[in-house]
């Protein structure tokens, strides 16, 4: 069984607070965009969502298939997939590389995809997550349609605190 299990969202829904609740206790690889895009903050560069997206999105498919190719046997979980950098990409109306759409069909996770909703009352914005609410709620449907488009279950994470949504992703697993 493939152990690679993605969770997945819009920005500000609490993926980040669930891969850190679950590294506690297991492996986990940690959001590869917002270490970027800090970076290009840093240094003045244009490889963000806003300035240059197909650069910044070659960039982060690549860091994510190393990320993925450098875990094999124990269960492990992923701070967003290879797919979410298609999501975006359609999000933002951009040309996608067909190298870009093989890896992902390449590049499998587990079938089950944890999914944060959109939730107003935790959504923030930051200078590495610009996109307001209203945004992140048309992103979550890219993500939406670019999982199931290809073949993923998508289970969606309760809005409940960081221990109870680890707990609920750690209960659908162990079934």
């Amino acid at each position: 069984m493939n152990k690679k299990i993605v969770i997945t969202g819009a920005p500000g829904t609490g993926k980040t607070s669930i891969i850190n609740q679950l590294a506690k206790q297991h492996q986990c690889k940690e959001e590869i965009s917002r270490a970027i895009i800090a970076e290009q903050l840093n240094t003045g560069g244009n490889i963000t969502p806003w300035g240059d997206l197909i650069a910044f999105s070659g960039l982060v498919i690549e860091k994510r298939l190393k990320q993925y190719h450098a875990h094999n046997h124990e269960l492990c979980f992923f701070d967003r997939g290879i797919l979410d950098s298609i999501a975006y990409l359609k999000y933002g109306k951009a040309p996608i590389n067909n190298k870009w759409l093989t890896v992902a069909t390449q590049t499998r996770y587990h079938n089950d995809v944890f999914i944060t909703p959109p939730w107003e009352e935790i959504h923030c914005t930051d200078q590495q997550r610009k996109e307001n609410f209203d945004e992140a709620l048309r992103i979550h449907d890219c993500i939406v349609n670019t999982y199931e488009a290809y073949n993923y279950n998508l289970i969606e994470i309760p809005k409940l605190n960081i221990d109870e949504r680890a707990n609920f992703i750690l209960s659908k697993i162990e079934k």
